[in-house]
């Protein structure tokens, strides 16, 4: 297995560990399959709509920059637009990726929204991602999808293919 698919793993793990509030997240890893996503994660939970995000992940061995202690990873801005585009939360996991015991690999979010005119050489190392920035995750995706009814959309729609 390469770095990139275990970081990937490792990304995963972090999602579906237990919390305080249980398990939070269930995750699907679509990896190379799909240019922009390597993970779909659904909140747990009886939410109509489901409340999904969209993660991109990305790892390093060469630790984080001097002078202000971003983790160092690279992300081209066509991957960070085209995971913007996407009409649901999406997300950039950094793995800061330890060889010697991939286990004791550190992993960082970051919201990714908008354009970007650039990619990226580093991320912000301020949001671990550790129990309680997981279940901030869980509610940002939750208000995300609050007030958003693409179940009354879907079932309001006809399609030529109704039975």
């Amino acid at each position: 297995m390469n770095d990139g698919a275990l970081s990937e793993l490792l990304a995963a793990i972090s999602l579906t560990r237990n919390t305080s509030q249980g398990y939070l997240f269930r995750t699907v890893l679509i990896a190379g399959k799909w240019p922009a996503i390597d993970i779909y994660a659904e909140v747990i939970g009886d939410s109509v709509p489901k409340n999904y995000c969209f993660i991109q992940v990305k790892s390093t061995t060469l630790g984080y920059t001097a002078r202000d202690n971003k983790l160092r990873i690279q992300i081209p801005k066509t991957k960070l637009n085209k995971l913007a585009e996407f009409n649901g939360p999406s997300y950039l996991i950094g793995i800061d990726y330890v060889e010697s015991n991939p286990f004791d690999s550190k992993a960082y979010i970051s919201a990714i929204r908008g354009t970007y005119a650039t990619g990226f050489s580093s991320m912000p190392t301020n949001n671990l991602l550790d129990e309680s920035n997981l279940i901030r995750l869980k509610d940002e995706v939750e208000t995300f999808w609050n007030g958003t009814n693409t179940f009354d959309k879907k079932n309001s729609t006809t399609s030529i293919f109704d039975l």
